[in-house]
């Protein structure tokens, strides 16, 4: 459709002649004049036709292109190991999915659309210049040479300039979300301006960045101006002077060079959308392209035992440093352990080799006998639930975060019972909405402690026969504490539990407590015998 546009808008010229020569130098009659009028009007109707249908088309596909790369992108992102998720920002991550793709969706529409219909339009108009007067033409091509350099020289500046300007709109996403995010310690701090002159110089660079591409881009149309200004003057002096030219064909051949710069600097407008894109594409594609979270394994779990072994487990980070080394560590099944230590010991970094957020880099782990690596993640992980101290809900009704993961499939019954057994079911009936009640981002519409009951019952509805409790009441009262530990202490009924400690006293009925100090177990034993030894647990129940 953009084709027959071009074809048709190169008619103009032509048409423009011979309505001279026809009807004003040879004083055509009314049915001439009403012929040229009509096909003037025809060949500028179909051409906008075309072009409104090429347009809409383009429109419609670029935004299915976009809608599909989005998506996509985040189902990349769930595939990607933590280790991913360590190393990269959020903002950066954020930036991706929202300014890069956004980006991109230039190509994927206005883009090649105008690369199409401005190069197919200087090609039909150069030649019909050829075809009006070759000599002429000839003798001004010597310009393509000049913008074909002055497009080159640009290109790498507006690349450059884009993608600094690109690195500081993801350092300003990244920013802006620790803000948000962390409002309330800047406030109590008075940070405000500490922040605020941050934020200002990465919109500095932004706009020095912006300024520098703008600047280039203009430069080359003005460029092209004044390139395709000399021989517009050549055509004015030789077609009168030697080639004897008739009015028509004369305002046929200078329509058409007139015609020349805008697709010649929608060309160039082209090249600085195509730099930023590709910039933004590099950034897309190369998270696209991100190694993914290995699932190797092939068998399907339905309900384990939970006979959970350890087995000369050593495991470093990407920095190297080893957190665990030779780690020998046995659960039985329906046993209660606990982990505890000082900070970096090792204690969350078993929890998270158990679950495979992380391969081991020797030894090996396995659940009833069997090494994790041969069960397929997602069956691995049904089979765990996880209550953190920092917990974590999600934007959503209290029905969909209990029924984390099984909305479509879990009864109202049983999340309620869930929210019963955790202590939530009570609160939860005193908000408007009760069930179905939205609870604001990260859960901040509800209190510390009625989060934290909302995560015991997420993983009280999940029903899984491997439970993890990282300091589950830390943030309740101690009345709502008591009656939480007893719900737990029923969940913990023929289940496998380990409890990653830092207050001591919530793991005294543990049936073994393991003690780690420098990512190696030193200690093991109940809370008694663990006294009795006077040894570094002993150390830090006495603190």
């Amino acid at each position: 459709m953009m084709a027959f546009a071009t074809a048709l808008g190169s008619l103009i010229p032509e048409a423009v002649g011979q309505i001279t020569d026809n009807l004003f130098v040879n004083k055509g009659n009314g049915d001439e004049a009403l012929f040229y009028a009509l096909a003037l009007f025809g060949i500028i109707t179909a051409n906008s036709l075309f072009s409104l249908f090429a347009i809409a088309v383009s429109s419609w596909m670029s935004n299915k292109v976009i809608m599909d790369l989005r998506s996509d992108i985040f189902a990349k992102l769930l595939r990607l190991p933590k280790s991913y998720f360590d190393q990269n920002t959020k903002g950066s991550i954020l930036s991706k999915v929202t300014f890069d793709v956004g980006q991109l969706a230039s190509v994927a529409s206005s883009i090649w659309i105008e690369l199409v219909k401005n190069s197919m339009f200087l090609v039909v108009l150069t030649g019909y210049l050829f075809y009006k007067s070759w000599e002429l033409t000839l003798s001004l091509i010597i310009i393509l040479p000049l913008l074909a350099i002055t497009v080159k020289l640009s290109s790498s500046r507006v690349y450059n300039s884009s993608n600094k300007a690109r690195q500081s709109i993801s350092d300003m996403t990244h920013l802006l979300n620790e803000n948000i995010s962390g409002g309330s310690l800047i406030k109590i701090y008075n940070a405000q301006k500490q922040e605020s002159e941050k934020f200002k110089n990465l919109a500095q660079i932004i706009r020095q960045q912006r300024f520098k591409v703008n600047v280039t881009t203009a430069f080359n149309v003005n460029a092209i101006n004044v390139l395709i200004a000399f021989p517009l003057g050549c055509v004015v002096y030789f077609s009168s002077v030697y080639l004897q030219m008739s009015a028509g064909d004369f305002l046929s051949y200078f329509t058409a060079m007139a015609m020349l710069p805008k697709p010649a600097k929608g060309l160039v407008k082209v090249n600085k959308s195509l730099q930023i894109a590709m910039v933004s594409g590099a950034s897309v594609f190369g998270l696209m392209n991100e190694e993914e979270e290995k699932n190797n394994g092939k068998k399907q779990l339905k309900k384990v035992r939970g006979d959970i072994k350890f087995k000369k487990v050593s495991f470093s980070y990407a920095d190297k440093k080893t957190v665990l080394s030779n780690i020998d560590l046995e659960v039985k099944a329906g046993e209660t352990v606990a982990l505890v230590g000082a900070t970096g010991s090792g204690k969350t970094t078993i929890i998270q080799l158990l679950a495979k957020f992380y391969s081991v880099d020797s030894g090996s782990i396995t659940i009833d006998g069997i090494d994790i690596s041969e069960f397929e993640l997602n069956s691995l992980r049904s089979q765990i639930a996880f209550v953190d101290q920092n917990v974590r809900l999600f934007n959503d009704t209290i029905k969909n975060n209990i029924a984390l993961g099984q909305v479509d499939n879990m009864s109202n019954k049983k999340i309620e019972n869930a929210a019963k057994i955790a202590n939530a079911y009570d609160f939860i009936q005193e908000i408007s909405g009760q069930f179905d009640a939205e609870i604001g981002e990260d859960g901040t519409k509800l209190s510390g402690g009625q989060r934290q009951r909302l995560a015991i019952a997420r993983a009280i509805a999940k029903d899984s026969p491997i439970l993890i409790l990282d300091e589950a009441t830390s943030a309740l009262d101690s009345i709502t504490e008591k009656q939480v530990q007893a719900a737990i202490s029923d969940m913990q009924k023929d289940r496998t539990t380990i409890i990653v400690a830092h207050r001591l006293s919530t793991i005294k009925k543990s049936d073994k407590i393991i003690v780690l100090h420098h990512g190696q177990i030193v200690e093991q034993g109940t809370h008694q015998e663990l006294l009795d030894l006077n040894g570094r647990y002993a150390s830090l129940y006495g603190h």
